[in-house]
C-alpha cells in the first residue's frame, strides 16, 4: 500500500485511522509512506503526526515520487522476492529513484 501523506510524512492521527494501517500492517501488507509534496522528503518521526505511523511498522519513501514507487513496487513484487527484502530494498535507491537515503 502506498501512503501518500503530508509535507514530511505527516498523516492523522485519528484512532480508526491508525488502527486500519495497524491491521493491514499485521496482515503483512507493506504499508510505504511517499510525500505528495513537489520537493521535499518523508521523514517519520519529524513531527508528532508521524510518529505513530513509524511505532506501527510504515517505511519512509524518502524523496520518491508515488508514480516511482507504483512501479518500484510492481517491480520488486514481480521478482518473487519475499516481504522483507522487498521492505529493505523499497528504502534504498535502485536507479535514482531516492536521492536521500
Amino acid at each position: 500500500m502506498i501512503l501518500e501523506t503530508y509535507g514530511s510524512g505527516n498523516a492523522m492521527t485519528d484512532d480508526w485511522f491508525l488502527e486500519l494501517i495497524r491491521l493491514a500492517i499485521s496482515k503483512g501488507i507493506i504499508v510505504f509512506n511517499v510525500t505528495q509534496c513537489k520537493a521535499g522528503s518523508v521523514e517519520i518521526g519529524k513531527y508528532q503526526t508521524s510518529q505513530e505511523l513509524g511505532r506501527i511498522g510504515v517505511i519512509s519513501g524518502y524523496d520518491i515520487t508515488t508514480e516511482s514507487a507504483v512501479a518500484k513496487l510492481m517491480y520488486l513484487f514481480g521478482t518473487g522476492l519475499g516481504k522483507d527484502e522487498v521492505e529493505k530494498l523499497m528504502q534504498i535507491s535502485l536507479r535514482g529513484e531516492i536521492t536521500l537515503n
